[in-house]
């Protein structure tokens, strides 16, 4: 059986999550600010990509393959990203790698696994569950922190407050998941969906300015988060 699918969709879910959930801040610190920090950042990735490449392991060209990515990666992440063009061509790099492990990894045979955890494994529909909620809520801060900096006037480039990236990113869990509901089980859900970015927005509105967590977050960076999450959303109720 083809095998590309399956390692091309878990490797990628290894991405998004080594790459946002697990940089935490004092990672992104420690990965500008020393030399070393670079390589704690390509190690996360590659144990999480390892994790979930686990049925692949017993083969070397998974080994080489994979190995090869991290350091291509490394090297990728080494050019600055100072708009999101150059974010979205970083991203696309980093997935091109992923796509030509899968592809040389597509005819290999993966060791069984347990009954529960292979009912998982090989669900396409569950792999994609798992991209686009990771996509939407940790991977969605950087998308609204590049349209910022690349389009918003005397922006710039700076750290992204832990309020906003804390609100963001349950506010758009909470809308994708309610999309989806409001597709497979009532349309009530899709009164839900916009509630905590609706709350966000009256902060913003009314706080900004007094209050040092809304100091660089405008009513447009929450719009923008919610039509984001929910076209995610969308997407991922048609799986």
């Amino acid at each position: 059986m083809d095998q590309f699918k399956y390692i091309l969709l878990w490797l990628i879910a290894a991405f998004l999550i080594a790459d946002y959930p697990l940089q935490w801040n004092v990672v992104f610190e420690i990965r500008y600010k020393y030399k070393f920090g670079g390589l704690l950042h390509v190690s996360i990735h590659a144990l999480a990509g390892l994790f979930l490449l686990y049925p692949y392991l017993t083969h070397w060209q998974i080994w080489v393959a994979f190995g090869a990515t991290i350091g291509l990666h490394y090297f990728i992440d080494t050019i600055s990203k100072t708009n999101i063009y150059m974010w979205l061509l970083d991203q696309a790099s980093h997935i091109g790698l992923v796509v030509g492990v899968a592809f040389l990894g597509r005819h290999l045979q993966p060791v069984p696994l347990p009954a529960v955890v292979a009912e998982y494994y090989f669900n396409v529909p569950f792999a994609l569950y798992v991209i686009g909620f990771v996509a939407a809520t940790f991977a969605g801060t950087i998308v609204i922190f590049f349209i910022k900096s690349t389009f918003r006037k005397g922006y710039g480039i700076r750290p992204i407050q832990l309020y906003e990236k804390t609100t963001g990113a349950v506010s758009r869990a909470i809308a994708v998941a309610a999309v989806i509901l409001g597709f497979k089980l009532t349309p009530a859900f899709f009164f839900i969906a916009p509630v905590p970015d609706l709350l966000r927005l009256y902060h913003v509105v009314t706080l900004r300015g007094q209050d040092n967590n809304y100091k660089d977050v405008y009513p447009s960076d929450v719009l923008i988060s919610f039509v984001y999450a929910a076209a995610i959303g969308v997407a991922l109720a048609f799986v």
